[in-house]
């Protein structure tokens, strides 16, 4: 067992993402040539390095695709002709439903498998999902940092040795007051997708169409959120 401290404040929280995720995409650029390269190594062990190198990248997927699934809700009950398309992307949900499960094997390892259990890990997980979108803005400029190799500072993320419920994190002398200008963006971006959750009262001509709903719940909960925590801990 490791002693670790988790981040207790939301800018703690984004300078150990930033910097794990721009580290990801730093790496890739560092190692992925190297990889293809390498004679000693199989294809099928080449293309698993590669998506592995591009671990952080996915944030930069995430954010781009939840961006436009508005307007994709909007074509899709426009043009009758690409629905059935649409239908055919919606297989990709089956992704999240491989990463739930995944993740519900480890839990009910530690936890326990109870109903009590399961609903306690549902909660937990929808909470996380909702939450690590939150920060696919944030973690999406760490990446294009990366890879375009912009150079920055080493932040350390702040620790704050809280040991009891008496014990204060907040005057912590490496803890960021700064809020950074993708704040305000995080915050058009909850608007945004609680946009989008009315579209799906009132596009086509059938009543709706709920099929991005949870999505984007989850996304509005998230950015809502990362932007709540973000201000209020600076003021």
């Amino acid at each position: 067992e490791t002693p670790a401290e988790l981040p207790m404040a939301i800018s703690a929280a984004r300078s150990q993402q930033f910097r794990w995720n721009k580290g990801g995409a730093e790496n890739f650029r560092k190692m992925a040539w190297k990889l293809v390269k390498n004679k000693h190594i199989s294809a099928k062990t080449k293309a698993h390095g590669l998506l592995h190198l591009l671990n952080s990248t996915m944030f930069l997927n995430i954010f781009i695709v939840a961006v436009l699934s508005i307007p994709m809700l909007y074509i899709k009950n426009e043009y009758e002709s690409l629905k059935p398309y649409f239908y055919v992307m919606s297989f990709f949900v089956v992704s999240s439903i491989i990463f739930f499960v995944c993740y519900w094997f480890m839990y009910k390892k530690i936890y326990g498998n109870s109903l009590k259990d399961f609903i306690e890990y549902l909660g937990m997980f929808f909470t996380f999902f909702s939450i690590a979108m939150g920060f696919s803005l944030h973690n999406s400029v760490a990446v294009l940092e990366g890879h375009f190799g912009k150079r920055s500072d080493f932040v350390r993320t702040p620790k704050f040795n809280i040991n009891s419920l008496s014990d204060s994190w907040k005057n912590n002398k490496y803890l960021s007051k700064k809020i950074p200008i993708y704040v305000l963006f995080e915050g058009l971006l909850t608007l945004y997708f609680g946009f989008g959750m009315y579209s799906a009262f009132v596009v086509g001509n059938q009543g709706g169409d709920f099929g991005l709903f949870p999505f984007h719940l989850m996304l509005f909960l998230g950015f809502g959120y990362v932007f709540f925590k973000s201000v209020t801990s600076s003021v």
